[in-house]
């Protein structure tokens, strides 16, 4: 009898989403995907934390970059207009700004 190897299957067929808690200022290095969110967050924002989980139920043609605006200032040169408030979520496609996103948009996974 053969049996089927389910985990072979899966990881050739399901992409992984990638979520990625930046340490550097190398935001940049990110854009060149084609659907891009970011998330401009602080360590003090409980909003921040309590919107984590919905990231990683987001559709898998999504990356999400999570960093701490407050640290990482070079990066924040992203969004037009600059960060105003906690979390600032931002939308890019192929390195170009899109929209942001509100909290909502996250969690109901209205992006587009």
């Amino acid at each position: 009898m053969e049996y089927l190897n389910i985990n072979r299957i899966l990881d050739t067929n399901i992409k992984q989403m990638a979520v990625t808690e930046l340490k550097k200022d190398t935001l940049e290095e990110y854009m060149g995907f084609e659907d891009l969110i970011v998330v401009f967050s602080s360590t003090t924002c409980k909003a921040c934390t309590r919107l984590k989980p919905y990231l990683y139920e987001l559709d898998k043609k999504y990356e999400v970059v999570i960093l701490d605006a407050t640290k990482l200032i070079k990066s924040n040169k992203f969004i037009p207009g600059g960060i105003q408030y906690y979390p600032t979520i931002g939308y890019f496609h192929n390195g170009y700004f899109i929209k942001e996103l509100t909290q909502l948009d996250i969690q109901n996974k209205t992006i587009e």
